[in-house]
């Protein structure tokens, strides 16, 4: 029985591109906004988190209520400044090095299906995926941070998305989990996904390997060490 091409799953910011704050910053504005200017962040470690969970510790750290109307507002005003703030802080948002060249070359090679597994809102990815000249079509799978509730769920969802697109189950040895925090790391493999580490976010290279990364690179400036996990798994019947 021939298997399912390989599964390469990219983190999107600290990953793919940098957004020169722009994200935190419409946070912020959001929440002041919404909830005042003594909303605090102290302590939250943004890197490699999801969306809803950062509002959620952000939300018990100033002593707000657990009432779903807190986050849904928060999330439309973050949603509608974020357009801005990623416009204001063009000059800084940046997509990283080889991203463009090793995602061209899976694509011409045909040997993987990419996706995306990131802890962002859904809505946000199309504002800044077009901020560094990526389409979204070119992610067929995709787990969004408002759509389970820890990222290790999201690497379920998106084999279970991919499984469901095939017809058949998808062995978790034959995806790949592109990111910059051990969180990434951790829910690589904690379904046995090979977790391809990149140190181009808040990370270096000794932390990631120390989080226990299958293979760690500066950036993909040169991406040959991704299309060999990649073309080693293809090769896999």
């Amino acid at each position: 029985m021939s298997l399912s091409k390989p599964l390469v799953l990219f983190d999107v910011d600290g990953t793919l591109m940098l957004t020169g704050g722009a994200g935190m910053r419409a946070m912020r504005t959001a929440a002041v906004e919404l909830f005042g200017v003594d909303f605090r962040w102290d302590g939250i470690v943004v890197s490699g988190h999801l969306d809803p969970l950062i509002f959620a510790e952000a939300a018990a750290l100033n002593g707000l209520d657990d009432d779903p109307r807190h986050h849904e507002s928060f999330r439309r005003r973050y949603l509608e400044g974020l357009r801005g703030e990623l416009e204001r802080s063009r000059a800084q948002v940046r997509i990283m090095p080889g991203i463009e060249e090793g995602i061209s070359r899976l694509r011409d090679a045909g040997t993987a299906t990419l996706g995306l597994l990131t802890g962002n809102y859904g809505e946000a990815i199309p504002l800044k995926l077009a901020a560094i000249g990526l389409q979204p079509s070119w992610f067929e799978i995709t787990a969004f941070g408002d759509e389970a509730p820890s990222r290790r769920d999201l690497a379920a969802l998106a084999i279970a998305k991919y499984s469901r697109t095939l017809g058949s189950p998808v062995e978790a040895s034959r995806v790949v989990v592109v990111g910059d925090t051990p969180r990434d790391i951790d829910c690589a493999h904690a379904h046995g996904c090979f977790a391809f580490a990149v140190a181009t976010g808040a990370y270096g290279t000794t932390e990631l390997a120390e989080a226990g990364a299958d293979l760690v690179v500066a950036d993909l400036r040169d991406p040959s060490p991704l299309l060999e996990v990649v073309a080693r798994l293809a090769a896999t019947s």
